[in-house]
């Protein structure tokens, strides 16, 4: 059966557009909350996780069906692709020597020191995390989380926050009121980060959540400096799959 075509872009109130976005944006969260609750409930494998990207890259399209609103395939499906694939590969070496470095070795203060004397000296928790040190190997699945961070988790991610959200949102806040490093951006960006933020802790808690706005607001920055996700995606992959190495060698997630 054929879907009906879209009907013409509404006029972009605010209303409108606030009503929309946050309708998506929670029935995005609950919905993904729900995949999860199902799998662990039921024992389900993670292989079921896969409905979680089909989530989020649907969910624009109820967007179009709504109120007309359709992002531009620039945005999403930037062309040529070889070329923006590169000029995103290289915003995601550039970024990686600028933070890493310095990440890699504040992490290991954090695992091995840090994290210990916080929870014991300043929380005086009953049970403080222990020190982790990098006496561990790398991951057992990492062949698989490479392409999954890519596909599942960074280019969906990035598709229905910065490519859809951030998007939606500029037709209500002017998209050049500040100018950073060459981006130029407006209110969409804190927003879609602090929103993205949160989002996190709607579908599942983790105490070091808060922390994930820092990347989020990499990740509006470099959809405001390039034009489109691809950048982001790319970085955001590399992120999270930084973090699992991370963990896996420093012993706190299991190898």
């Amino acid at each position: 059966m054929r879907l009906p075509p879209p009907p013409p872009e509404k006029p972009a109130t605010p209303a409108r557009v606030w009503i929309e976005l946050m309708a998506l944006y929670l029935l995005t969260c609950g919905l993904i909350r729900l995949v999860r609750v199902i799998k662990d409930g039921a024992g389900l494998s993670d292989n079921w996780l896969v409905l979680v990207p089909i989530i989020f890259i649907y969910a624009p399209l109820l967007a179009e069906y709504w109120n007309g609103f359709r992002v531009d395939p620039q945005i999403q499906f930037p062309e040529p692709l070889r070329s923006e694939l590169w000029k995103a590969t290289r915003w995601l070496l550039l970024l990686v020597a600028l933070i890493y470095p310095a990440f890699i070795v504040g992490n290991h203060y954090w695992q091995t020191t840090g994290l210990p004397w916080f929870t014991s000296e300043v929380l005086e928790l009953k049970y403080p995390f222990r020190p982790h040190h990098p006496n561990h190997g790398l991951p057992d699945d990492l062949w698989l989380q490479i392409p999954y961070q890519l596909l599942c988790v960074g280019f969906a991610e990035e598709f229905f926050y910065r490519g859809y959200m951030q998007t939606r949102l500029n037709q209500l806040f002017p998209p050049d009121r500040w100018r950073l490093f060459g981006a130029t951006f407006g209110w969409s960006l804190p927003i879609t980060a602090l929103l993205f933020t949160l989002g996190h802790s709607l579908v599942t808690w983790q105490w070091w959540q808060p922390f994930i706005i820092f990347p989020a607001l990499i990740f509006g920055w470099l959809r405001s400096r390039t034009g489109n996700i691809l950048a982001g995606t790319l970085f955001h992959a590399f992120a999270n799959t930084a973090m699992i190495v991370l963990d896996s060698i420093y012993g706190v997630r299991p190898g």
